[in-house]
Parts: C-alpha cells; sequence; structure tokens
C-alpha cells in the first residue's frame, strides 16, 4: 500500500513540476509566435486560457510541488529508507523553489537569479531522471 502511494506521490511531483516549467514555455511560445496564434481566434483564445492559468498558478505549482516532495520523502523514507539519488533530486528541487521565493520577494523580473533558477530547472529533470532510473 505505501509502496503504491509513494510512486503516487513521486508522480504527483514530476506532474505538479511540469506544470510549473511550463510557465517558461507558454511565455517563450508567446514571445515567438503570437503574431501566428493571433490569426487564428480558436487557437488564440485556447493559448490565451492556457497561458493565464499556467502565469498566474506558477507559484502554487511550486508550493505544490514542495509539499508533494515532502509527502513522497515521509512515505519513501519509512517505508524503504534513505535513498542518495532522491535526497539529490529533493535538494534541488528546495533550491530551485527558494530562488523563485527569493525572485519573487525581489521583485526583481531578470538578472542573475533568474538565469539560475531556469538552469536549475533544467538540472532538476536530469536529477529527477537519474533517481526514478
Amino acid at each position: 500500500m505505501f509502496e503504491d502511494l509513494g510512486e503516487f506521490l513521486g508522480g504527483t511531483i514530476i506532474f505538479l513540476y511540469g506544470l510549473t516549467i511550463l510557465n517558461f514555455f507558454v511565455k517563450w511560445v508567446n514571445k515567438k509566435f503570437r503574431a501566428q496564434i493571433k490569426k487564428n481566434d480558436l487557437v488564440f483564445k485556447g493559448f490565451s486560457a492556457l497561458m493565464k492559468v499556467v502565469v498566474k498558478y506558477h507559484k502554487v505549482f511550486g508550493v505544490m510541488t514542495i509539499g508533494a516532495l515532502l509527502l513522497h520523502f515521509l512515505v519513501q523514507f519509512f517505508t524503504y529508507g534513505f535513498s542518495l539519488t532522491g535526497a539529490m533530486a529533493a535538494s534541488v528541487l528546495i533550491f530551485q523553489v527558494a530562488l523563485g521565493g527569493y525572485g519573487f520577494y525581489r521583485k526583481k523580473r531578470g538578472g542573475l537569479w533568474l538565469k539560475l533558477h531556469r538552469g536549475i530547472a533544467v538540472l532538476l529533470m536530469i536529477a529527477i531522471y537519474l533517481h526514478v532510473e
């Protein structure tokens, strides 16, 4: 039973992380292809609605990911014990959320913190992949 719960929470982390990084991609698509998207009213309305939700809840998705991480850690630790790759991926995720919090509270739109925040997102993908494998 706890094995299934741990696996479900791990999948939840990946899903929420995916929603979180979608923020970058919808903004990039909007910046690069807005003119083409606007040509089709249905596509534009759908994309705009998606972008509005993704951007609005980016921080919420990040916090929810941390919540799922904590639950996943507890279940997995008490079921299987310590996982080095899990601890590494968790550390990267916590650092990622801390960088996001820093940027939010400092009200800085760009700069080194944002470059790190984006770079850490890629590092986190690798860390999660290594943990799951």
